[in-house]
């Protein structure tokens, strides 16, 4: 996946989901936290909610597996898959797969996000050119224990005003 590029969230129009996911994510880091999930309220991002994906982090001793908890209609819908209950890596490229592994062990360990602009890592979809946001959340303890992926084709803008005040 050559093309694969981490970038500035700058970079990504304003009302991109990711952009808007990222500035909602941001302003729940508080002190520079990671959020925890129940701070992050769907009702707040219904346009960013097709956009979403939810990850479960399982940890055996030093490795993790990574479970979709829930993918919105708008990956479903480019990915051609529901990803909901499946492991990472299924329907994947096995390069696809090591570079999300890796970015989901980075910002784990670091607490911050991912940005990237890259092509969609699966078989016949590889023409399709997304913005990713790969973010740390607490749902339970101290630690990040999930990941929000904020993923949409780079033309893609929110549906609904997103409330980005504090």
């Amino acid at each position: 996946m050559p093309n694969y590029q981490v970038v500035d969230i700058e970079s990504i129009a304003e009302r991109h989901p990711v952009r808007a996911f990222d500035a909602y994510w941001r302003r729940h880091a508080v002190n520079g936290l990671v959020p925890q999930r129940s701070q992050i309220n769907p009702a707040e991002i219904p346009g960013i909610l097709p956009w979403l994906l939810v990850l479960e982090v399982n940890r055996f001793g030093a490795s993790a597996e990574y479970r979709y908890r829930l993918a919105g209609t708008g990956c479903t819908e480019i990915f051609g898959v529901d990803y909901t209950g499946r492991s990472l890596g299924e329907h994947l490229t096995p390069e696809g797969t090591e570079i999300r592994r890796r970015e989901f062990e980075r910002t784990l360990q670091d607490g911050q996000p991912i940005i990237s602009t890259t092509n969609l890592p699966i078989k016949g979809k590889d023409f399709i050119s997304v913005h990713r946001g790969v973010y740390p959340v607490r749902a339970s303890g101290e630690q990040p224990d999930q990941i929000f992926v904020a993923i949409a084709p780079v033309a893609t803008e929110c549906t609904s005003r997103i409330p980005l005040g504090a």
